[in-house]
């Protein structure tokens, strides 16, 4: 594959416009290029960043990060705003950006090394997703990526081959600052010591604040409706405990109501922990505003 020299008309950023701005069967098109740049806009400085000597972009697609039934069970269709992403096809991995509602970049990222994948297998109605499958038995599904047939099509150009890198064998996060990878589990950068929100704590403020896992992971609407939902519970709970332990006319009435509502307060708080532990595994830089360093 020929080196691509970064134009002015594509941010300074080395796109190759064969693979980019063409249809699946190699036809460019200016809406394409529309398209392809308006995604890379607003990822320009994160990729000046980020990609290496020698990497070029082939193509940039958006969709959702991979989720559990559970998550799409339990939240809604909502969950599909919070997990759309920003995908970066290279000509030596994927680039991974979780997205907010807009689209524009959160403050995390992580790469699928073409040397830790098994299979690339794009699929669905109209190819609207893919499946990577990674040398470790692991498999993820990227949904409602609409340039999937896209990557179909440039999928002889990935060299999906080479040694695995030795700590991951699938898709792992870097360090927003110094663009290292980070140690699974870990939260706070071995390299520059940025911290991130930890697991504990997203637990913890799951467990004893109302709404507070989602507050704490940045989602503020979750967080709320959990809150007046809890609230509720709790009131409801505290109530029929008080009537069953000081006696009412209807006792067998009141434990019953003690008892659904305490086991809806019980599968309430494990729902959002599951959420916040999932959440957290983003790696959410705790500091706010920060500059990447220099010669990263």
């Amino acid at each position: 594959m020929s080196t691509v020299i970064p134009q002015a008309d594509s941010f300074g950023l080395p796109v190759n416009p064969d693979t980019a701005f063409s249809t699946p069967k190699g036809e460019f098109k200016e809406r394409i290029k529309k398209r392809q740049l308006k995604m890379l806009e607003k990822y320009q400085d994160l990729l000046k960043q980020f990609l290496e000597p020698g990497e070029e972009i082939l193509l940039a697609m958006r969709g959702c990060s991979p989720m559990s039934f559970i998550e799409q069970l339990t939240v809604g269709w909502v969950i599909l705003l919070i997990k759309r992403c920003t995908l970066i096809v290279t000509n030596k991995r994927i680039l991974h950006f979780p997205a907010k509602m807009d689209f524009s970049p959160k403050r995390s990222i992580s790469q699928i090394r073409y040397g830790d994948v098994d299979t690339i297998k794009p699929a669905g109605f109209l190819g609207s997703r893919f499946t990577v499958r990674y040398k470790n038995g692991v498999k993820e599904t990227f949904l409602y990526v609409k340039e999937s047939r896209k990557l179909k099509a440039i999928m002889p150009k990935l060299k999906l081959q080479g040694e695995p890198t030795s700590l991951f064998r699938s898709r792992h996060h870097l360090c927003p600052k110094c663009a290292v990878p980070l140690e699974p589990g870990v939260y706070k950068c071995w390299k520059c010591g940025m911290e991130f929100k930890s697991m504990k704590t997203a637990m913890a403020l799951s467990i004893f604040l109302p709404g507070g896992g989602y507050f704490y992971t940045g989602h503020p609407f979750l967080g709320l409706g959990d809150a007046i939902g809890e609230i509720i519970l709790l009131v409801v709970v505290a109530f029929s405990a008080y009537n069953v332990v000081f006696g009412t006319a209807d006792p067998v009435g009141d434990l019953m109501l003690l008892a659904i509502f305490g086991v809806l307060l019980v599968f309430e708080k494990i729902m959002t922990v599951y959420h916040a532990k999932h959440f957290v595994k983003e790696y959410i830089p705790v500091e706010k505003d920060f500059q990447p360093m220099k010669g990263t």
